[in-house]
């Protein structure tokens, strides 16, 4: 059997058990481009060690993202005797240290919505109405990007504020209610980009300058120019610069250090947040909680609050 197929018949019996298999469907892609559509007893352990280590030959965590789907790939291959025995490495080199989250200032969420509206749309593909709304989702719901862009116009309910998220992971969909400055601002986009045009409710909320479809890699590639030109840059030796994803990290303590200053009870309040964040348990949520200056603050005075209460609730 051919990689290609192999691939697709793979990736059909994983969704049969329910799972979306998005990100692992990219994994396996990029092997099929990178080594081409041989059979599977032609493909070598040399060409998978070179699709895990990249261009650049060092160990990230996507090293181990590849490793992951590619393990779950050959076992399958090797279970229905497509091949004789699996391709991938078994012995694993060191993780490096996870990543620290990038937290935007409301200074830096300004100078990138300033920098939005210079751009100019033959080279960005997108318009600066466009870039501008994208940004304040994000910045507002702790969206994931794949999620902010496959919003189509039946998902996003103007009358009552509510976003409606489809199909996430596990094929799991949950409502994300918005606040009415939000609200706003999407309404002020759909008047702009859509009104008076021809759509369905299929065509994607959020699209181009010829109302298309927006990809993650024209999302990151237009993101990362933004960020560069609006000065947002990190300083504190991160491996990364800040990044789409870190809007998700941003919201999530942000929405934290308000409920410690308006007095609520955060962990009552933590399930509610995993639920908007579309998490199946709280664990997940803890990802996003970077220990901030100001959450340290905010949870040091809320415990004395307490114990100077005697501990009364």
């Amino acid at each position: 059997m051919r990689l290609s197929a192999a691939i697709q018949e793979y990736i059909e019996y994983k969704r049969s058990l329910g799972m979306l298999y998005r990100d692992s469907e990219g994994r396996l892609k990029a092997l099929l481009r990178q080594i081409g559509d041989v059979e599977l007893p032609a493909i070598t352990a040399q060409q998978v060690r070179e699709y895990l280590n990249g261009t650049s030959g060092q160990v990230t965590r996507l090293w181990f993202t590849k490793h992951s789907a590619l393990l779950g790939f050959f076992r399958y291959a090797v279970s229905r005797r497509y091949m004789e025995h699996s391709l991938v490495p078994t012995t694993l080199p060191k993780k490096p240290p996870r990543l620290t989250p990038y937290l935007y200032s409301v200074d830096e969420m300004r100078r990138l919505l300033r920098a939005a509206d210079l751009i100019h749309p033959p080279a960005w593909l997108m318009e600066p109405h466009t870039v501008r709304t994208l940004l304040l989702l994000l910045y507002g719901t702790g969206l994931r990007i794949g999620e902010a862009i496959r919003l189509k116009l039946r998902d996003v309910d103007l009358v009552e504020n509510i976003l409606t998220i489809r199909e996430t992971k596990f094929f799991k969909s949950r409502l994300v209610p918005i606040g009415t400055d939000l609200a706003d601002v999407l309404r002020r986009y759909y008047e702009q980009q859509w009104h008076g045009r021809d759509h369905t409710s299929d065509s994607p909320f959020l699209c181009t300058h010829k109302r298309t479809q927006l990809t993650r890699q024209r999302v990151r590639c237009a993101f990362n120019r933004l960020r560069t030109e609006a000065g947002v840059l990190r300083s504190d030796g991160g491996r990364y610069q800040p990044r789409l994803h870190d809007f998700r990290h941003t919201f999530a303590v942000t929405r934290l250090v308000t409920w410690y200053r308006e007095g609520k009870n955060v962990q009552r309040l933590l399930p509610h947040l995993s639920t908007y964040l579309g998490h199946a348990h709280i664990a997940d949520t803890s990802t996003y909680l970077t220990m901030t200056k100001e959450l340290l603050q905010e949870a040091s005075q809320c415990f004395e609050r307490y114990a100077l209460s005697g501990g009364a609730k």
